[in-house]
């Protein structure tokens, strides 16, 4: 058994001892014990250090911010964190951060408090092949741990907040060229789900919001789909409905389903297995690029400035942020306006 040379130190502020068994680090720091209700001492080593001063100085580091959580290792931190962070958000964001999680895999062990930048950093470094997108998601899990740390005084620092994203380069989004376009048009009734693949272009919708549209979403009289999820300027907006399209829209609410665009079994698509199974199956029997489905986003933008509809015009109805305060505070645009832009396409 390892023999110990102890520090006197004051009750209650903890202790300090030197291992013998251990050259590189002998010198052990242990907060003031606990009781439970059994009055059995609780015991929290803070750590081992190579100088008796090292260990002094862990100790009143800990003093000055005591917490049972000292040692919790970043797994479990997350753990603790996710059982209340997830109680008040999205199945997607709740999808998100478990994508993040499982991208941190190497640093899972690693005491939190120990965590540093570098440690971090190395995970953003060797995944710089992910999108802009997800890297920055996984900056904002780990800025998320940290505040949870620092709420419940396991850390007195925020490390997350150094760590310093690659320089995100532009790409122009592309759109479908009118000639696929017209493909697209011809095939409505020869390929399945042609159909939507030409109202998503005519709407602009997002993918996610265009599977949620139910049949109250469709305003027969007004000639209107009410939908959109995603940014306050894109929420509940109102978009006129193209007379190309009026007929395709119709046919599908005949079907009675929970959504307007459904399955077979009137259930809502997913966006993954919409995506993989319809969306990109179609383009292919139609023999076009397979272009991502927010490019149909683009198409109808692109289409619309195009044919002259007014950039107001084109964001009302997209539902973008961008210009958000002009064209939502000062320019009100009513349906008859935004319905002679939509119709504005060929």
């Amino acid at each position: 058994m390892a023999r110990r040379k102890a520090i006197k130190r004051e009750n209650g502020t903890g202790s300090i001892y030197k291992r013998s068994d251990s050259k590189n680090r002998p010198w052990v720091a242990v907060a003031p014990a606990k009781y439970d209700s059994s009055y059995k001492p609780k015991r929290i080593v803070i750590g081992h250090f190579a100088t008796a001063q090292e260990a002094k100085n862990a100790l009143f580091q800990y003093n000055l911010n005591p917490t049972e959580k000292y040692n919790i290792t970043v797994e479990q931190l997350f753990t603790e964190w996710s059982d209340i962070a997830y109680r008040n958000i999205s199945k997607q964001t709740v999808d998100n951060y478990n994508a993040c999680f499982n991208k941190i895999k190497p640093i899972y062990n690693i005491k939190f408090r120990e965590l540093r930048t570098g440690q971090m950093q190395k995970i953003i470094d060797d995944n710089t092949n992910m999108s802009s997108s997800t890297l920055s998601k996984i900056k904002l899990l780990f800025t998320q741990l940290y505040k949870y740390a620092l709420e419940n005084d396991i850390v007195n620092k925020n490390y997350a907040e150094f760590i310093v994203l690659p320089k995100q380069t532009t790409t122009k989004k592309d759109s479908f060229t009118d000639l696929e376009l017209a493909k697209i048009e011809q095939s409505v009734n020869e390929v399945s789900f042609a159909d939507l693949i030409f109202v998503m272009c005519y709407s602009g919708f997002r993918i996610s919001e265009f599977l949620e549209l139910t049949p109250f979403a469709y305003d027969p009289k007004a000639q209107t789909l009410t939908g959109g999820n995603k940014t306050i300027a894109g929420m509940n907006r109102a978009v006129p409905i193209h007379p190309k399209i009026q007929p395709i829209i119709e046919k599908w609410i005949a079907k009675n389903g929970d959504t307007i665009f459904c399955k077979e079994d009137g259930k809502k698509y997913s966006a993954k297995y919409f995506r993989e199974k319809c969306y990109y199956p179609a383009l292919r029997a139609i023999g076009i690029r397979e272009l991502p489905p927010h490019c149909t986003r683009h198409t109808c933008a692109t289409r619309l400035a195009a044919a002259g509809a007014r950039p107001e015009d084109i964001q009302k109805i997209l539902g973008h942020s961008d210009y958000e305060v002009t064209a939502n505070t000062y320019i009100h645009q009513d349906i008859d306006t935004l319905k002679n832009a939509i119709n504005l396409m060929a």
